[in-house]
């Protein structure tokens, strides 16, 4: 699993420029791109293969009215271009979400993680502690093997004692 902190990407509008009958990636996509390959050079990115989910959330420098959909490319193609995936036809699941404006600059929070098993096949889930992909063994197992085993080194917070009632932690 990836989890990355990307400045905030061109428009679709500013990333593109159309020099003659030749369409060019515009000086602000270039700069953007270069930008993003430093990053992924700089954290030692290895380079995922297979399929993968994508998560999005932008944060807009500003509180300009911004369709959700025109910072995906910029922001795809750079990513594949400094080398966290092969090719951006490997995402088989992508979501995007839209929060509050950031302060400054603006920029966008991105998770990208493999999928363990086909999507439609029974098992897959997504741990409900750490994100991470994994094969579930029924409806019950929400949580990946190594949050389980974290979750079993902690201390209990208050002793389970069935068929009694609380109020603030206090038994009635």
């Amino acid at each position: 699993m990836i989890r990355l902190t990307l400045p905030y990407p061109p428009s679709v509008n500013h990333y593109w420029r159309h020099v003659g009958n030749r369409v060019l990636i515009s000086k602000e996509g270039r700069k953007y791109r270069a930008a993003v390959s430093s990053l992924l050079n700089r954290k030692n990115i290895e380079t995922l293969t297979g399929d993968l989910i994508v998560d999005i959330v932008v944060y807009p420098p500003d509180r300009r009215r911004r369709d959700v959909d025109n910072c995906l490319k910029a922001m795809l193609d750079s990513m594949q271009w400094g080398g966290a995936y092969e090719d951006d036809s490997q995402i088989v699941r992508l979501t995007i979400e839209k929060r509050e404006p950031a302060p400054k600059a603006g920029n966008a929070e991105v998770v990208i993680q493999r999928i363990p098993a086909p999507i439609g096949k029974a098992g897959f889930r997504s741990c409900l502690r750490c994100d991470e992909a994994f094969v579930s063994t029924g409806p019950g197992n929400r949580i990946c093997e190594s949050c389980t085993f974290i979750n079993d080194l902690l201390p209990p917070a208050m002793p389970i004692e069935r068929g009694s009632k609380r109020h603030n932690g206090e038994l009635m």
